[in-house]
């Protein structure tokens, strides 16, 4: 039997909705590209339609760039806090859009939630690999560590519904649709793929420098035939085997576009990520080596494949669209449970990020090196409210305020190499402490130096990491050269 979903306008896409005949709905498909044609609704029907969407859609995209333009200006919160405020409205405005595109919304409320509570679990794994590889970490945190911890399940509850959302959009404009392709029965191989799965997440642990691209991958492999087993509708092997390549192909492109919002919208956060991937710490677009995009695509097939796992348990309401229906039903206290263990989980990772991956808190000016309360309030009356726009002052105005030229440069200089690459106030008392007091002092310095120079004053052995360092001293050396 066909589908034919009730969408207020001409659309025999057989996804949701009222059941007709055969014979109804290829005469229905057959005449549909000419009724598409003539009854397209216009912009102005569409909202007239759905005024909830559109009204939707407007705050989010007005509150996006308010957002956008805080966080340009080192508005707080907005700067701050900026990944937050421009997904969250993001996420808005791809749902609306979709519902007033397409005539539906991309999914219901509860699996909205499913997506928005399993998600942040699924990127903690990767913060708990990543203490490991220290491919990237963070800086600009909020100085409050329950601020960080509640700061990091609201980032990182947004990956799965940004993927979900860039999907759909995709598969409802018809990107590969219907592509086919030969059929690969790789689910005769489940075995091999799971041991090829563990054996690479294996090889990026014992040696990340030279095997840190198996991170990503490694659960598609290991998951995939289980999806199999319990659904092939739900599988990506399942769809390989019967040659369907339209929802691989679809996940790959949704992974490479909302790894380019990710790495867009972190280049403009306060609070952001720095990555020290080895031997492709050059040639950047925004922070992202520009091999680490092709991460992305693969990132995208192991979130579709783990929550595919995770509703094949029973634990996560089923992926909306085609093949959304579900058989396993847990008894209520083992999702309870299970949810309670994740939550845990993603608690202990992010305490364990304050010791491996967060690497600087938001600075204040009263807190940088040399420069003490009653500075702090003079520059604030004069207008300079952040530490980035202090380092863009010159010596001239602040003098103005009171403070001498020679003492007005001496903190503008502190300033610039605290915000310089989020280095943040606590390692930039370390290099004052040594000697190192200017940018372009650290352009000229040692690195091992440094590195041991941050580490005895921080009193931490896990501070003044080596590759941090290489960060700090190539955005330095770039800046001396200007």
């Amino acid at each position: 039997m066909y589908l034919m979903p009730v969408t207020g306008f001409a659309d025999a896409s057989p996804l949701y909705g009222v059941r007709i005949e055969p014979e109804v709905a290829v005469k229905f498909a057959r005449s549909r590209p000419s009724v598409n044609r003539s009854r397209w609704p216009s912009v102005i029907d569409r909202l007239a339609a759905a005024p909830l969407a559109a009204a939707l859609l407007l705050a989010a995209l007005l509150f996006l760039g308010l957002a956008t333009a805080g966080a340009a200006r080192f508005v707080q919160p907005f700067y701050g806090w900026y990944y937050h405020w421009a997904w969250y409205p993001t996420l808005v405005a791809l749902a609306a859009g979709y519902a007033l595109a397409f005539g539906r919304p991309p999914g219901t409320p509860r699996f909205a939630l499913s997506l928005l509570f399993w998600s942040a679990p699924l990127w903690f794994l990767f913060e708990l690999i990543n203490f490991r590889l220290a491919n990237w970490y963070y800086v600009y945190a909020s100085v409050s560590r329950l601020d960080r911890v509640v700061g990091a399940f609201g980032a990182f509850a947004t990956v799965l519904p940004a993927l979900y959302l860039a999907y759909r959009w995709l598969e409802r404009l018809g990107v590969a649709r219907g592509l086919r392709g030969p059929k690969l029965p790789l689910h005769r191989h489940a075995g091999t793929l799971v041991a090829i799965g563990a054996g690479v997440l294996g090889l990026a642990l014992w040696h990340p420098e030279l095997f840190f691209p198996f991170a990503w991958g490694f659960l598609t492999l290991v998951l995939e035939p289980w999806n199999y087993r319990r659904d092939p509708k739900r599988s990506l092997i399942g769809d390989l085997a019967r040659g369907h390549y339209d929802r691989l192909i679809q996940l790959v492109a949704a992974g490479a576009v909302v790894g380019l919002l990710w790495e867009m919208f972190n280049s403009l956060a306060g609070a952001r990520w720095v990555y020290t991937v080895p031997g492709l710490e050059g040639h950047k677009l925004f922070e992202m080596p520009l091999p680490g995009f092709l991460g992305f695509p693969v990132f995208a097939l192991d979130c579709f494949v783990a929550y595919q796992a995770l509703v094949n348990a029973g634990l996560a309401v089923p992926w909306s669209g085609p093949r959304a229906e579900v058989r396993r039903r847990l008894p209520p206290a083992i999702v309870m449970a299970a949810s309670v263990a994740c939550v845990a989980f993603g608690v202990w990772v992010a305490v364990g990020m304050e010791r491996w991956t967060i690497d600087s808190a938001y600075p204040r000016i009263e807190a940088l090196p040399g420069v003490s309360t009653e500075e702090a309030r003079t520059v604030r009356a004069s207008g300079v409210q952040s530490v980035e726009e202090l380092a863009a002052s010159r010596a001239v105005d602040l003098s103005s305020s009171g403070i001498g030229v020679g003492r007005a440069e001496a903190i503008i200089e502190a300033a610039r190499l605290a915000s310089l690459k989020g280095i943040g106030a606590e390692n930039a008392v370390a290099l004052v402490a040594v000697g190192i007091r200017t940018v372009c002092d650290l352009a000229r310095a040692d690195p091992d130096r440094v590195t041991a120079a941050v580490r005895l004053e921080r009193d931490d052995p896990r501070a003044g990491r080596p590759a941090r360092v290489r960060v700090w001293m190539r955005a330095a050396s770039r800046e001396c050269e200007e």
